[in-house]
């Protein structure tokens, strides 16, 4: 008795630590990232830049069970990790980040441009499209390859349609400076704790090369504290006889969306709204196209393509599941996953987030859950 609950208490501390890790240097991953696109458009940086490395967590995590379990299993706890992710990310983010910009600046709408919406809501849909396509043609190197030429598309999308507005670019240059300077007064102690990367190391000032520095080493953190989450994963699921896709689901996926979740605030309390909205739909958009498709594309490169004929265990706590789909849990997970963001995203389309439609938000939001947990 003594043995499980401390084993208890360390997988909850290596949650909370790893948690930890990567809210602390997400600060500053945004910093660093701020200052290498400064450069960049609203509505560019954070479906391309901000997406892309917040949601590291998601494809180390499903790279790592894919390549630790070598099957079906692996890849459906990797899966579902990025599924409820994504979930999480366009339905709760949003939410904290709108609570956030107004508490701060007493804002009384979370605005966003509904071409926006409407531009990243469809690749969305198509990616999630394409997800159900791999179990048609079968998860092999040349699914892998769609998915990931579809976001290389979408980059190319975006940067085409997307304008810049240097008034804009100006002040956020500006606010980059003040945030470096203000974190100079730090003490070393309190850097460390808070692993503010730029003065644990003693930078004096903010530039390219030491922004790069401080990305690769928050990319090193993040992935230490992955690898930590997965073995957690792993051995809740073992110890306590829990589906290992639905663990993944809640602990993976949800400890994993913290890069996403302070990007988002930031960019919402700075009035960044496009670049904090943005952020959540082409995190998604990177997470099913390359945080599924990059780790299948090189795990087909020296292995046999993974199959798929072997069901992936459901919870069935009732025989709904049954009627469906043959049963197949991943084929309905992302079934309903393609309805929850088509519903989400004609709410997102009234171009504005309020106390109105949050209700409505979070609803759908349990629903999906509760669709996904009774299968």
């Amino acid at each position: 008795s003594c043995i499980f609950k401390k084993k208890k208490l360390i997988q909850i501390f290596l949650i909370l630590f790893s948690i930890y890790l990567i809210w602390k240097v997400s600060s500053s991953f945004d910093l660093a990232a701020n200052y290498l696109t400064r450069n960049m458009g609203e509505g560019i940086k954070g479906p391309t830049v901000n997406a892309v490395a917040s949601s590291l967590p998601e494809l180390m995590i499903s790279s790592l069970f894919l390549f630790f379990y070598k099957d079906i299993n692996g890849f459906s706890a990797g899966f579902a990790t990025i599924i409820g992710s994504s979930a999480f990310n366009i339905a709760i983010i949003p939410v904290i980040a709108y609570i956030f910009a107004l508490k701060k600046n007493q804002i009384q709408a979370f605005k966003v441009d509904k071409k926006i919406v409407l531009q990243d809501g469809i690749f969305l849909l198509i990616s999630i499209i394409l997800l159900g396509l791999g179990f048609i043609i079968g998860l092999n190197i040349y699914y892998a390859l769609i998915l990931i030429t579809t976001y290389l598309f979408y980059i190319l999308f975006i940067y085409k349609k997307r304008h810049i507005n240097h008034n804009k670019i100006n002040d956020k240059i500006g606010h980059i400076n003040d945030k470096f300077e203000n974190g100079l007064k730090w003490t070393y102690f309190k850097s460390l704790i808070n692993l503010r990367i730029y003065n644990i190391f003693g930078f004096k000032n903010i530039n390219s090369l030491n922004s790069t520095i401080v990305i690769i080493i928050s990319v090193l953190i993040i992935s230490f504290a992955c690898y930590s989450l997965v073995e957690v994963v792993e051995n809740i699921s073992e110890n306590y006889g829990v589906n290992l896709f639905i663990t993944a689901f809640f602990i993976a996926a949800i400890s994993s969306s913290v890069p996403d979740t302070i990007l988002s605030i930031k960019d919402a309390e700075n009035n960044q709204f496009n670049d904090s909205f943005s952020n959540t739909y082409g995190s998604n958009i990177f997470d099913i196209c390359i945080g599924i498709g990059l780790p299948i594309f090189i795990y087909s490169l020296f292995n046999e393509p993974i199959s798929i004929d072997t069901p992936v265990e459901r919870l069935g706590l009732t025989n709904f599941g049954d009627k469906l789909f043959d049963g197949n849990l991943l084929v309905w997970s992302t079934v309903v996953l393609f309805v929850f963001t088509l519903l989400i995203s004609l709410i997102y389309l009234s171009e504005k987030i309020n106390k109105k439609n949050i209700p409505y938000i979070l609803v759908l939001y349990f629903l999906y859950i509760i669709g996904l947990v009774l299968f």
